[in-house]
């Protein structure tokens, strides 16, 4: 149960209460003493048609004392606050109920199998699975790392493992070799395999018979002049990671028509997430009203808000159309759960955009939905169409891809404060002039959190707002903060792979990737 109050006007008082069960949302109306003597409440039930029926327009009780738009604007404030609930039911998956026994088979009839022989499918597949219950075990997200970058520890000498004075870069565990460009290097190693994804993609995999939803699908697919590919770490770290496991049964790489089909498999899923990953950015760069992206106009810029939204749904709908020829029902859901989680973490930036405040751990999970699931959950299914794997093996690979990602996107918070529009592909300070609290801002605020706050709640609108979030941020050391963290979840996703794997070029190149992430400059 939740009461907002809402003042109409000067002589007004209108309290809301939302009562939320499973079928019914009521909305209780008091009228004020200014224009009626004091009576008890009346329960009114919105979604109840005698209701609707007992007045015109003119006599409904809310009709002058709660404007409509009111109303909406309370209720999508509700189930925005209930949906970034980090353990909110509203995500829950609540099982179907069970039907009661019925014909067998498809359409109510048997299947045939060979000669004289009936395959109940229904009962098969019952005997095999409980379609109700989730494959992939959930995870907590309660690894964040934060007390390592407290602003109590952040002096301290020698509080952060692996990170040298002076110096925000990873440890390299023991047993790795160093980098060297020929032999482990992770976009040398990786190119045979990734070059051409872009144009396999574009060519074979998004075609459409509309040439506006074609062009548009293909967009960030076709440039020639390498614009619009972005830097492909996601499909990277996939076929790296396929390549290390071959290794693992001591297999030869091309003596097995088995592992040419897995690695088919797995380059079919690097596509894929290449393919997940572009629809998410065609639909936040209009939301977010975004002007470049990848060093050229918005796809929204160059089609118009409804055709972006269309390729990207477009793109979604192709990728789910090649995760099922995949014919691995595992790597299926682990899949699906990263569009899901793409939802969720844009509900959770909606949240945040409207109060302008976000709390670390909060910002970190949204992160995790937005960036790192997909990484995350790419390399899981990379592990799982290897097959023949230990459990440990694929935990690895997600933990691989979670600490990455969380990684990836801290040392984008970081750069939107250093880096050059030439470099970033966007305006520098972009994520600060949009009104957005990232990384930096959220650790500048423990220790600045009475002036900085303020100007985090009207999102820096306000002269001076972006000025003095810069200041507040150089005091409180929030762009080192947020590096050193960054570099603390690579730690992570190293040392999940090195104790996974067997040593080979191909492990040690993910390593090297991780630590690129956290060094690069773009």
């Amino acid at each position: 149960m939740s009461a907002k109050l809402l003042s109409i006007g000067a002589c007004q008082r209108t309290t809301i209460t939302r009562l939320t069960t499973s079928r019914q949302c009521d909305i209780i109306i008091t009228r004020s003493t200014a224009d009626r003597a004091p009576r008890s409440p009346a329960n009114v039930n919105l979604r109840s048609p005698s209701f609707m029926q007992s007045f015109d327009a003119s006599q409904r009780p809310y009709s002058s004392a709660l404007p409509i738009e009111t109303i909406k604007e309370s209720i999508k404030s509700s189930v925005l606050e209930e949906a970034a609930k980090k353990n909110s039911p509203f995500w829950d998956e609540k099982p179907t109920p069970k039907k009661a026994p019925s014909f067998n088979g498809i359409n109510g009839h048997h299947l045939h199998h060979g000669k004289g022989q009936t395959v109940d499918i229904e009962q098969r597949l019952s005997d095999v699975v409980d379609v109700d219950s989730p494959i992939n075990k959930h995870d907590s997200l309660d690894e964040w790392f934060l007390d390592a970058v407290s602003s109590n520890r952040h002096h301290a000498e020698g509080a952060l493992n692996g990170l040298s004075a002076g110096e925000i870069s990873p440890r390299i565990p023991e047993g790795v070799a160093p980098l060297d460009h020929q032999i482990n290097d992770p976009f040398h190693l990786s190119r045979p395999d990734v070059h051409d994804i872009s144009a396999t993609i574009g060519r074979d995999l998004v075609g459409t018979d509309h040439p506006v939803l074609n062009s548009a699908a293909r967009y960030f697919f076709n440039g020639e002049d390498g614009k619009g590919k972005g830097k492909q770490v996601r499909p990277v770290m996939v076929m790296l990671l396929s390549r290390s496991m071959i290794h693992i049964d001591h297999e030869p790489e091309t003596s097995s028509p088995r592992v040419t089909h897995i690695l088919k498999s797995q380059r079919r899923l690097a596509e894929i997430t290449e393919m997940i990953h572009t629809a998410s950015l065609f639909h936040d760069d209009v939301i977010d009203d975004a002007d470049t992206r990848r060093g050229q106009p918005a796809a929204h810029r160059a089609f118009g808000n409804k055709m972006a939204i269309l390729a990207g749904d477009y793109l979604l709908a192709r990728a789910s159309i090649c995760l099922a020829r995949l014919r691995n029902v595992d790597v299926v859901e682990c899949m699906s759960t990263v569009i899901e989680h793409l939802v969720r973490g844009e509900v959770l930036q909606i949240k945040d955009n409207r109060t302008g405040v976000a709390d670390m751990e909060g910002y970190l999970r949204k992160n995790f939905y937005k960036t790192a699931s997909l990484m995350a959950n790419s390399c899981k299914s990379a592990a799982l169409l290897r097959g023949n794997v230990s459990p440990e093996v694929v935990e690895a690979a997600y933990r691989y891809g979670k600490h990455v990602g969380v990684a990836f996107q801290l040392i984008d918070d970081a750069l939107d404060f250093e880096g050059s529009a030439a470099s970033l592909g966007k305006p520098a300070l972009a994520d600060l002039n949009a009104g957005l609290s990232t990384a930096p801002v959220l650790f500048a605020a423990e220790s600045h959190g009475q002036e900085l706050i303020p100007a985090m709640a009207r999102k820096f609108n306000e002269h001076g707002d972006v000025e003095l979030a810069l200041r507040c941020i150089n005091e409180a050391d929030g762009v080192e903060r947020t590096k050193k963290l960054a570099a603390i979840h690579a730690e992570q996703a190293m040392d999940a792979v090195v104790r996974a794997l067997e040593p080979s070029p191909y492990r040690d190149s993910l390593v090297h990737l991780a630590c690129r992430v956290v060094d690069r400059s773009r």
